[in-house]
């Protein structure tokens, strides 16, 4: 049986609190800009996109910014 989010990579468990969300989210974020900038593991690159978007969506950001 298949249900809408079971292609999130993020478990829905998790609990963060903001502080400690927002480190979580710069530090994947530079994560996935060093990775880019060398050119290295673009497979990688998508998936740290995909968790960031959806780390994004879960705070409330739009498009990477404040609501």
């Amino acid at each position: 049986m298949s249900r809408a989010g079971d292609d999130d990579p993020v478990p829905p468990g998790l609990v963060l609190g903001l502080d400690e969300a927002f480190r979580v989210l710069e530090a994947l974020e530079d994560s996935r800009l060093e990775l880019r900038e060398a050119g290295a593991a673009p497979g990688l690159q998508d998936e740290l996109a995909t968790v960031i978007r959806i780390l994004h969506s879960r705070l409330g950001f739009d498009e990477g910014g404040v609501p």
